[in-house]
C-alpha cells in the first residue's frame, strides 16, 4: 500500500507580473513525437511479458496511453527504473491488440469479411435477412457497418479487449471496442458461431457493476430480438435465468419451457 503523502501549499515570496516572466526559447528543431515509435522497434526500453510472449515497448507510450502504467512508472512519488512487467491472466492476443491501440489508436482482428454496401440495410430482423431482397427497402436506411470487416468470432474478442481496457484505464479504447461489439451484433446477431453466452458472461461479470457500456449494448440487442433464432437450445434463456436483473430488462415474452431450470 502506498505510504501517505502530506501535501502542503507552496508559499510564494515574490509576485511576478506575467509580462515579466521570460518566454521559453523558440525551438529550432521539432521534437521527436511518440507516434514515430513502433512496437518492437530498436528504441524499445520496456518489456511486457504476457502469456509466454514478450512485447518490446516504450515507457513513454505506455505511460501516456494508460493510467495503469503511469502509476507503475511513478510509484510512491518516485520514478521507477523497472525494465519489464508480467501481466498475469491475460491472453497474449488480447494484450497485443491493447498495445497496438496504444501505438496506432486502432487494432485489427484476424479474419472476417467486408460487409457490402447496399442501398438498404437488411440486418434488422430475421424476416429481412431471409425474405425478398426488396423487403428491406421499406426501412430506407443504409447499413451502418458497410465497408467494415466483421466476423462472428470477433464478438468475444472485442468484449475481452473492452474489459482489459477498463483494467488499464483506457477510456477511448473502451469506446472503440464497444463499437466493435455493436457492429458484430448488428450484422451477426442470428449467427450460431457468435458465442453469445460466453460474451454475455464476460461482459456482465468482468466489468464493474456501474459500467453499463457493454451491458446496455447486449440488453438492447436481446430486447430487439426476443427469443433469438440462434437460441434454439435455450442457452441464452438459461443464462438470463441466472441473472434475473438482466432478464427483467430484456422482457422476453416467449420464454422456453426450460426457463430457469
Amino acid at each position: 500500500m502506498d505510504s501517505k503523502i502530506n501535501l502542503t501549499t507552496p508559499h510564494v515570496n515574490v509576485l511576478l507580473n506575467p509580462e515579466d516572466i521570460p518566454l521559453p526559447p523558440t525551438p529550432t528543431k521539432a521534437k521527436a513525437k511518440d507516434e514515430k515509435l513502433a512496437l518492437g522497434d530498436d528504441h524499445a526500453d520496456f518489456t511486457v511479458l504476457c502469456d509466454g510472449q514478450r512485447y518490446l515497448t516504450h515507457r513513454s507510450i505506455l505511460k501516456n496511453a494508460s493510467p495503469y502504467f503511469a502509476r507503475m512508472f511513478h510509484f510512491n512519488g518516485q520514478e521507477t527504473d523497472d525494465e519489464q512487467v508480467e501481466i498475469p491472466d491475460v491472453n497474449a492476443t488480447s494484450m497485443k491488440h491493447i498495445l497496438d491501440y496504444m501505438y496506432t489508436s486502432t487494432y485489427k482482428l484476424h479474419g472476417g469479411a467486408i460487409i457490402p454496401s447496399t442501398d438498404y440495410c437488411g440486418h434488422s430482423t430475421y424476416a429481412l435477412l431471409h425474405g425478398p431482397k426488396k423487403g428491406a427497402q421499406i426501412f430506407k436506411h443504409k447499413c451502418p457497418c458497410a465497408g467494415k470487416t466483421l466476423d462472428p468470432g470477433h464478438l468475444l474478442q472485442h468484449v475481452r479487449i473492452y474489459t482489459l481496457a477498463d483494467y488499464f484505464g483506457m477510456e477511448l479504447l473502451k469506446v472503440f471496442a464497444r463499437q466493435g461489439v455493436k457492429d458484430v451484433l448488428h450484422v451477426y446477431w442470428q449467427c450460431e458461431t457468435l458465442e453469445l453466452v460466453d460474451a454475455l458472461e464476460e461482459a456482465f461479470t468482468a466489468t464493474p457493476d456501474d459500467d453499463k457500456g457493454l451491458k446496455d449494448v447486449f440488453v438492447s440487442v436481446l430486447k430487439e430480438h426476443p427469443g433469438l433464432v440462434i437460441d434454439e437450445d435455450g442457452e441464452v434463456a438459461v443464462w438470463l435465468s441466472k441473472y434475473p436483473e438482466v432478464g427483467d430488462e430484456v422482457h422476453w415474452d416467449d420464454r422456453p419451457a426450460h426457463w430457469g431450470k
